[in-house]
C-alpha cells in the first residue's frame, strides 16, 4: 500500500468506522484495571490504561489475530500500524514522526524491534507473543509456500523444509527483535548469548504481558486483566492449512532446527516462565475470563463473515491512516 493509496482508503473507510468507535469509546466504556505482578516490579508505577501500548508482532506467532483484536479495542485514529509488507521503511518513517503525533497515539503495533518507547513522549507498556521456535520455523516454511506475496515464496516451493530453514529462515529472530537495535541496525543480524541476555532483560523489565501462541486464550485472558479489554468477538486469521504436523518432520531436521534456534529456545523457556508467573499471580481473574473468551469464538457463519469483513476494513483503515 502506497501513501497515495492510503489517503483514499482512509477517507473512504474512516467515517463509518469512526462512528462505531465513538460509541465504543464513550462514557460507557469499561473501567480499566491496573495489572500488577513481579514482571512490573522494576518499572515505574503507571496505570496501564493511561500508558501507550506497544505490541511487537513477532513473525508467525499468531500476531495477526491479536492485531485484529486490538483494532476493536481502541479508537482507530489513535492506533499506529506498522505497514507489514514494507515494515522496515514504515517503522523508520514512524521514528521520524513529531513528538506531538507520537504522543497522540494510544497503540503502536506491528513488526518492529524493541525500543520505540524511547521516542514516545508518555509512559508505554509492551506486549508480545512468543512461539515455540521449532513450531515457528515449520510454520514459516509452509506460510512462504502458501502466501504468494511472500518474498521467499518461489524459493519455498522449490526447497525442502530443511533447505529453506538453512537458506532463507532468519534464525533466532525472536531474540534478535526483542533485544532491540544496536549501533548499526534495527536489530542484531546475528544472535549470541549477549543478545539473548538483553532480550530476556527487556521482557522482564518492559513487558506487561508476555503471551504464548500455544496458550492463546490464556494470553487473551491476561490481556483482558491487564488492560481491561472487552474481546466480545474474535476469530483466528492467517492460520496455515497446508503445513504438516511436527511429528511428520524428519528427526534430523528437527534436531538441526533445535541447534540453530538454541537462543530462541532459551528465550521461549524464559518467556514461558514469565507467562506462568503471571497466570499464578492472577489465577482467579484469568479463570473468570476464560469462559467469556471461549464464547467470543462462538459465532454463526453469518456473524463470523461479518466479523471477518469488518475486521479487514478496520485493518485497512489503520494501515492507511498510519501512512498519511
Amino acid at each position: 500500500m502506497t501513501p497515495h493509496q492510503a489517503r483514499g482508503l482512509a477517507s473512504s473507510v474512516g467515517a463509518a468506522l469512526d462512528n462505531s468507535d465513538s460509541r465504543r469509546n464513550g462514557a460507557s466504556g469499561a473501567e480499566r484495571h491496573p495489572f500488577t505482578s513481579s514482571q512490573l516490579s522494576s518499572r515505574s508505577a503507571h496505570s496501564p490504561s493511561s500508558d501507550a501500548l506497544i505490541f511487537i508482532h513477532l513473525y508467525k506467532t499468531g500476531g495477526t489475530t491479536l492485531n485484529r483484536i486490538i483494532e476493536w479495542e481502541y479508537k482507530l485514529t489513535r492506533i499506529c500500524s506498522v505497514e507489514p509488507t514494507w515494515w522496515r521503511w514504515s517503522y523508520q518513517r514512524i521514528m521520524g514522526w513529531s513528538q506531538a503525533r507520537l504522543g497522540g497515539m494510544d497503540v503502536f503495533k506491528g513488526h518492529m524491534p524493541f525500543g520505540l518507547h524511547t521516542l514516545v513522549p508518555r509512559p508505554a507498556n509492551y506486549v508480545t507473543v512468543l512461539r515455540e521456535p521449532v513450531e515457528r520455523a515449520i510454520s514459516d516454511y509452509y506460510f512462504a509456500r502458501r502466501f504468494k506475496p511472500h518474498m521467499h515464496h518461489r524459493a519455498a516451493l522449490e526447497l525442502t523444509l530443511e533447505e529453506y530453514f538453512l537458506e532463507k529462515h532468519e534464525h533466532n529472530l525472536q531474540s534478535r527483535i526483542l533485544a532491540g537495535p544496536n549501533s548499526h541496525e534495527l536489530f542484531p543480524s546475528v544472535c549470541d548469548s549477549a543478545t539473548l541476555a538483553v532480550a530476556k532483560e527487556n521482557l522482564a523489565r518492559h513487558f506487561i504481558v508476555v503471551g504464548l501462541t500455544e496458550r492463546f486464550d490464556e494470553t487473551l485472558a491476561l490481556l483482558k486483566v491487564a488492560l481491561g479489554w472487552k474481546v466480545k468477538r474474535y476469530r483466528s486469521f492467517r492460520v496455515a492449512g497446508n503445513r504438516i504436523s511436527r511429528q511428520l518432520v524428519a528427526p534430523a531436521t528437527l534436531a538441526l532446527i533445535r541447534e540453530k534456534e538454541r537462543f530462541d529456545l532459551a528465550l521461549y523457556s524464559y518467556g514461558a516462565s514469565l507467562f506462568e508467573e503471571a497466570i499464578v499471580a492472577h489465577r482467579e481473574a484469568v479463570e473468570a475470563e476464560l469462559p467469556t473468551i471461549r464464547r467470543a469464538r462462538e459465532m454463526t457463519g453469518l456473524e463470523s463473515r461479518y466479523y471477518w469483513m469488518s475486521s479487514i476494513a478496520r485493518a485497512v483503515f489503520c494501515r492507511a491512516h498510519s501512512l498519511l
